[in-house]
């Protein structure tokens, strides 16, 4: 899998991602959410390590955001 879709809810204090092999499966991903699991956010390339799409309420410079990748890319090499 190669992109991360990441979505926050600031309002509960939650995050998440799910790994997905292609952008439109982050976007699928994106359309099963409900309410409670907070806007779309982002979409990472894990190879390229960069952000392809991020919500325009977010900078690239958001610390939180930063944390969640940096978390999952590291979680995600311990499995590998």
């Amino acid at each position: 899998m190669r992109y991360l879709a990441i979505n926050i809810n600031y309002e509960l204090d939650q995050d998440w991602y799910f790994k997905c092999a292609s952008v439109l499966d982050c976007y699928s991903y994106f359309d099963r959410l409900g309410p409670g699991d907070g806007p779309r956010t982002a979409i990472y390339d894990m190879e390229l390590n960069t952000y392809l799409w991020i919500n325009e309420s977010h900078e690239r410079t958001d610390e939180r955001l930063n944390r969640i990748v940096n978390g999952a890319m590291k979680k995600i090499r311990a499995q590998i």
